[in-house]
């Protein structure tokens, strides 16, 4: 189904991480621009005030907790908004969170009671998640990663998938990625290569082709679908069915950060004291305190939803046969790399049409929707 059917408020809960993943842009960020502590956790009054904005403009009851750093750090925090998201919303409301699976058994056993769609972001086998993602101090995450993770696969109440990401040293390893969670009784499985942070970055981990990423992801995913498993990427998320937009970014569904702004998407994280200027393009509201409200920029709503398939078929995207089965691909990637939100990233864009030229486009919506 296509991404923008995705409709949901996303609440950034803190900046603060329990793991030191070697890609991880955002904590790379975070340590370069220094975050105030006042600034690393989200204000539960504009938490509500999001909520209420969000109930009155959308029939949607979607919650997402995500976060610049690990949501289940701010567990408490997590606890209120869901209680309060019910007090408006009872029995509809649907509760997603997006977590590095690092966390105790009390933690794990609320999100088994409270949550109805979870996504762990694990890479993979123990050695692979313990190169990618150790703990802060340096130490192997996956013991207690993949003992969450074996849990959550067997609560057939809830939706469970898992958010890999390959690198350089993982991209010929998909297959064998598919095998791994397959075995556990993970249905849902979303890739995505580890994106370059602002500024760039010389680590090999970033340095792998489009093409070779493009070919290993079909085989996996052509694997997967032999062990009934689904393997989606943000590459072939609106294959399924035409679209105008290529995500809920572009709509804009709103993501509240822990400094007070109303962004679009997961690479908008905070405002314009530690954001680019090109990523501040997709920050389209701020919470005022003194007077409970947020205030809306509807002149950047507009430029925001201005990133649509017929707009991107009279410009860059001219002559594409994809175009609607694209629709211009991952937003904040195209404005952090390009700083244009009508921007083309020639990476991305070589992928999703090596894949849309082999795979079926149009026959049926995919299962499920990450990120």
């Amino acid at each position: 189904m296509a991404h923008v059917r995705k409709q949901c408020i996303t609440f950034f809960l803190t900046a603060k991480c329990n793991l030191n993943c070697r890609y991880c842009y955002a904590r790379k960020n975070i340590k370069r621009l220094k975050i105030k502590p006042e600034h690393q956790t989200l204000n539960f009054n504009f938490a509500k005030r999001g909520l209420q904005d969000f109930f009155r403009d959308y029939p949607s009851r979607h919650i997402r907790f995500y976060g610049v750093g690990e949501p289940t750090i701010e567990f408490e925090l997590m606890k209120k908004i869901k209680d309060y998201a019910y007090e408006l919303a009872g029995e509809k409301l649907i509760v997603e969170l997006q977590t590095n699976g690092y966390f105790s058994e009390k933690i794990r056993e609320w999100i088994a009671k409270n949550v109805d769609i979870l996504w762990l972001s694990i890479d993979g086998p123990p050695e692979i998640q313990d190169m990618h993602r150790p703990t802060l101090e340096g130490k192997a995450s996956s013991k207690i990663v993949e003992k969450n993770l074996k849990f959550f696969a067997k609560q057939k109440h809830m939706q469970v998938g898992v958010r890999s990401t390959v690198s350089s040293f993982t991209i010929r390893r998909q297959i064998e990625i598919v095998e791994y969670f397959a075995k556990m009784g993970i249905k849902y499985v979303n890739a995505h290569p580890a994106c370059v942070p602002i500024g760039g970055d010389s680590d090999p981990i970033f340095q792998w082709e489009p093409i070779e990423f493009a070919k290993e992801f079909l085989k996996a995913h052509n694997r997967a679908q032999e062990l009934g498993v689904f393997y989606n990427s943000l590459y072939i998320a609106n294959f399924d069915e035409k679209t105008r937009y290529a995500c809920r970014a572009c709509i804009p569904y709103p993501q509240l950060t822990t400094d007070g702004y109303v962004s679009c998407c997961d690479f908008a994280t905070f405002g314009p004291k530690y954001m680019s200027a090109s990523l501040q393009q997709l920050v389209y509201g701020k919470y005022i305190q003194e007077e409970d409200r947020i205030v809306y920029d509807e002149e950047k709503i507009f430029k925001i939803r201005s990133r649509c398939a017929e707009n991107l078929e009279k410009g860059p995207c001219k002559n594409c046969k994809f175009v609607y089965y694209c629709a211009g691909g991952c937003l904040g990637q195209i404005v952090n790399e390009t700083g244009n939100i009508m921007g083309i990233h020639k990476k991305n864009c070589k992928i999703t049409k090596y894949l849309a030229e082999r795979m079926e486009l149009g026959k049926g919506l995919w299962p499920v929707l990450h990120s």
